[in-house]
């Protein structure tokens, strides 16, 4: 099976913004502020400062609706932050819109604290009343630029590292009642010590207002980039749909680019030849065998893809419940984290022991001493996908 090569679908977008630089985003929804919503009142420069070295450059990203860039903390100069400044689109944007469009991420942001999501420090104004997000500095890159430069594709105990910090940090989002919608590469940073971090919620969506078992909110616009969007979102009559699922779908995708340097669909719908012909298998393999069992490690009949070839069994059965056509079939993020090929997972990186603990329904009682087990275990410098040579920022 062909893969197309990762190509860069960089951008920094919102949710009321059109398709630009690979990803899509759609939605006539008007955006309100949100009812507890203070706008910040501290200048940036109070806090920071991006003069301390005026010889480097400090621009670490660029896209159509913001620019980041390293600042110094200004009573500690050792402190370097990434600071998201959100332009306005246009000189005849209303003030409110400005304001809607930015108060609706930053409310997700400021909740989340993660090992495996980037951290939002402070919120303030920059020159000209523009918005900044300060956040931590990821000085690794990101995964796109990795595997873009990488001479060879990365080896299985490098990929599963990143695969499980990836699955870890999805699962907290949705235990949170958040779904990122725009998984990819691009938005997933890393840290010199090799921790990986989820960027960029411009386009995410809360789902839950209280987790685990408040109502779902279920989704109707298009978002992120096509190589990583299920295909229930293309879905031609009425897109409804719950966006977890669409993250599970991503997550398993990135997992393909860092094995292979590409994706495996262009985009998952008719129009491309290989998901149409990997959706057939699928469908053609479930009537075949009703009762087949991915989720069970006894179940060793599965369908055949040359795409699946290089991974082990249980590998293969943990990629088909992830990209199952059918997102009522579809594993939950849960379900991932609690596979058996991800419990076998070694972390190159540290790992609060009371990770899982802290996200509710990540772990069934019995396993939680194993997950503290492998958070606990030496830590082994094998890996190498913290050395990325070009440093970039998606935030």
């Amino acid at each position: 099976m062909f893969l197309k090569r990762a190509t860069s679908s960089f951008s920094l977008s919102s949710s009321n913004t059109s398709s630009h630089n690979g990803s899509t985003t759609s939605s006539n929804q008007p955006v309100d502020l949100p009812p507890d919503f203070e706008p910040p009142t501290i200048p940036l420069s109070v806090k920071y400062s991006s003069s301390l070295t005026p010889l480097r450059r400090n621009t670490i990203g660029k896209g159509s609706t913001a620019v980041v860039k390293t600042v110094y903390s200004v009573t500690d100069h050792s402190k370097v932050y990434a600071v998201k400044e959100f332009h306005r689109h246009g000189p005849y944007e209303k003030e409110h819109d400005y304001n809607a469009k930015l108060a609706v991420e930053y409310q997700i942001v400021k909740k989340l604290k993660h090992p495996n999501v980037v951290h939002t420090e402070d919120l303030c104004l920059g020159a000209h009343h523009r918005w900044c997000h300060v956040m931590e500095y990821c000085a690794g890159g990101d995964l796109f630029a990795l595997i873009k430069q990488s001479p060879e594709p990365m080896n299985a105990r490098e990929r599963n590292c990143l695969f499980k910090q990836l699955l870890r940090g999805v699962a907290y989002l949705h235990s949170q009642g958040v779904a990122h919608r725009d998984i990819k590469p691009e938005n997933l940073l890393l840290t010199l010590d090799g921790t990986l971090k989820i960027s960029d919620f411009g386009v995410s969506h809360v789902v839950q207002e209280n987790p685990p078992t408040g109502p779902v909110k279920l989704c109707t616009a298009i978002c992120g980039s096509e190589p990583y969007i299920s295909p229930e979102v293309f879905a031609h009559d009425v897109i409804l749909y719950d966006a977890r699922a669409l993250d599970i779908w991503s997550c398993a995708i990135v997992y393909f680019c860092m094995t292979f340097g590409g994706h495996p669909f262009t985009k998952a719908d008719r129009s491309d030849p290989r998901y149409q012909a990997y959706k057939d298998t699928i469908d053609e393999f479930h009537k075949e065998h009703p009762e087949a069992n991915f989720s069970s490690s006894e179940c060793e009949v599965l369908p055949k893809f040359k795409m699946l070839a290089p991974f082990s069994l249980s590998c293969r059965r943990l990629l088909l419940r992830m990209l199952d056509p059918d997102p009522k079939r579809r594993c939950t993020i849960f379900d991932a984290v609690n596979d058996g090929f991800v419990n076998r997972i070694e972390v190159c990186c540290p790992t609060s022991e009371n990770d899982q603990d802290s996200t509710p329904g990540l772990v069934d009682a019995s396993d939680k001493n194993c997950h503290k087990m492998v958070a606990r275990a030496q830590i082994r410098r094998v890996h190498s996908h913290f050395i990325c040579k070009k440093k970039s920022f998606h935030a």
